[in-house]
């Protein structure tokens, strides 16, 4: 590791010399291995946590390190930095290993400032924190300690991408101008892997999964793509791509009633097919919005040029334009990766924790672990239209600012990074309440951090030299629909008369009138689609004996078969 000339500690004291040799590391990896909790290890061997999540984290580097350098090097001391810096690092790293592609310079750097920048905030004395400008000899050492050589520094191409990131949106708002375009015919749509099983690594559900048979949660991921326009007006049903075709979880029900729009590929990735298929269903959807609004129907869409958007998507349909943003400018300007993607995110996991919660509280209640074994594809497509539904209008306004300065003005006082930050404390109490006492903001911080949102070029051959999918835990063996769910009437009729019962009960011996009165409102309305379905049921079964009455069958001869629509006229006199 590379040594830090100069580097102080918060408050301007010296660094003080910690001296850990590649054999010591080695021990404290093996600690791990035998899985000793990190407080453990702490008490035990009077370092950090987080120095030693450190360590952990780069086993790999560490072991190939004491392989090839076994002479006195491998006692080499490390200067303690400040634990603010290495804490960053760390995020970013992962950050990077998301990415799975080269980063430039400039990209890394601003992810590394937003990182510094939100520890820093969190700290008691902000102003003790050590300034951090994200050097190139910062990026170079960053590199060489994580192992990240793949990593180019780009300064040329970092200076035209940070060029074209200034130039884009006067050209762009150029092109709305000429072409008259309002905010509601413009929309972005973008990606976000989202691993819809994990939970902070410091949980004993993450341990129990880490070190169990089977598949694991922390890496079953989903890639969702999200649509708005620039006036928060519409939001799009999301798409969910998923690596299975038939989940066990989904058998019998209808993939269209699911409220995303369901796809799959052997990965979960985004694929330009996928895309094709998807932008084709999302035109009638725009052409029918511009008619409600009374709007010509002419569409701007803008989209980063990931391999998954195949250029071909701007020939579908003569009425819709399609911009692709130049490479590595989609973090800068992108507007949905301007708050919205992350709030989205957040959004999903303080509904699973107050899932979670709600799952095991009161007597007879499920454990937290066999929630979690239940806990599938179809309760995270669930989660996922509800935290969609959370982000808000204002939100998807607002993230547009960056794009189009000059239209974006009604800000209504919403800023989508404090925001944000209220989500995450959010999160960080349920999951204490949960029983998750070791969490932290970090832990949250980690925790949605995106999984690679497309597949690189390696991930890309990989794909196509795959054979088929094997069968999984929640895969179909035969490959085969099943037949659609069914609701028997007399069980139907059952359940809503048990669930009638029961808030007559609370209106009953609720002494406070008003909160029993909303609750039942609110249950007897969310039921009622299925108090239209009984009654259609019942209509059609009247309809039916009548149907029966009116065509009688005489003894050793034919029945006289009248048409279907004479008992339905018949009924209704």
């Amino acid at each position: 590791m590379s040594k830090r000339p100069g580097s102080k500690l918060p408050g301007g004291g010296a660094g003080k010399r910690k001296a850990l040799s590649i054999k010591e590391k080695l021990d404290i990896i093996k600690r791990f291995e035998g899985h000793e909790r990190t407080c453990d290890i702490s008490r035990a061997t009077g370092l950090k946590e987080s120095t030693l999540r450190t360590i952990r984290d780069n086993a790999g580097k560490v072991k190939e390190t004491s392989r090839t350098d076994g002479g006195p090097s491998a006692a080499k001391a490390i200067r303690t930095r400040p634990k603010e810096m290495e804490e960053m690092e760390r995020l970013l790293s992962l950050w990077m290993e998301g990415k799975r592609s080269g980063t430039a310079f400039l990209t890394a750097k601003g992810k590394a400032l937003s990182i510094y920048a939100d520890l820093k905030r969190k700290e008691p004395n902000p102003g003790d924190v050590a300034p951090f400008r994200a050097s190139c000899g910062w990026f170079s050492g960053f590199k060489h300690r994580y192992n990240f050589q793949s990593l180019q520094l780009l300064g040329e191409a970092a200076s035209a991408q940070l060029k074209a990131a200034k130039e884009l949106p006067a050209l762009i708002q150029k092109l709305i101008k000429e072409e008259g375009y309002t905010l509601d015919q413009i929309f972005n749509f973008d990606e976000t892997g989202l691993y819809y099983r994990r939970m902070p690594r410091s949980t004993y559900i993450a341990k129990a999964d880490k070190h169990g048979p089977g598949p694991k949660a922390a890496k079953d991921r989903v890639t969702v793509m999200v649509g708005a326009n620039a006036s928060g007006d519409l939001k799009l049903k999301p798409v969910v791509v998923y690596r299975s075709a038939n989940p066990q979880a989904l058998r019998g029900i209808v993939q269209a009633s699911l409220g995303v729009h369901y796809r799959y590929s052997k990965k979960g990735w985004m694929t330009g097919q996928i895309c094709i298929d998807i932008f084709a269903e999302f035109f009638p959807v725009l052409e029918d919005y511009c008619k409600k609004k009374n709007l010509a129907f002419k569409i701007l869409i803008i989209i980063d040029n990931a391999p998954s958007h195949p250029l071909t998507i701007a020939e579908l349909n003569p009425n819709v334009k399609f911009i692709f943003l130049p490479p590595e400018t989609t973090s800068l300007i992108q507007p949905l990766g301007q708050g919205a993607i992350a709030l989205f995110k957040a959004y999903y996991l303080r509904r699973t924790f107050k899932m979670l919660l709600a799952a095991t509280g009161g007597e007879n209640a499920e454990t937290v672990l066999e929630f979690w074994k239940r806990f599938n594809i179809k309760v995270a497509i669930d989660i996922i239209v509800e935290a969609w539904n959370d982000v808000t209008k204002e939100c998807l306004h607002r993230v547009w600012k960056k794009m189009l300065p000059d239209l974006i003005h009604d800000f209504k006082g919403f800023e989508p990074s404090e925001q944000l930050k209220k989500i995450k404390a959010s999160c960080v109490d349920l999951a204490k309440q949960v029983g998750f006492e070791g969490v932290k903001k970090e832990d949250v911080d980690e925790l949605l951090e995106s999984p690679p949102d497309h597949p690189s070029a390696q991930d890309m051959q990989q794909l196509a030299a795959d054979g088929p999918v094997e069968a999984e835990d929640e895969e179909d063996d035969d490959g085969q629909k099943a037949a659609p769910r069914q609701l028997d009437t007399p069980q139907l009729s059952d359940v809503l008369g048990v669930i009638e019962k029961q808030l007559q009960w609370l209106e009953d011996n609720d002494y406070n009138a008003e909160r029993s009165r909303i609750v039942a409102r609110g249950i007897r309305t969310n039921l009622e689609p299925y108090r239209h379905l009984q009654y259609e049921r019942r209509r059609l079964a009247k309809q039916q004996k009548l149907y029966v009455y009116f065509n009688p069958t005489t003894s050793g001869g034919p029945t006289s078969h009248m048409p279907l629509d004479h008992p339905s006229s018949t009924a209704s006199k």
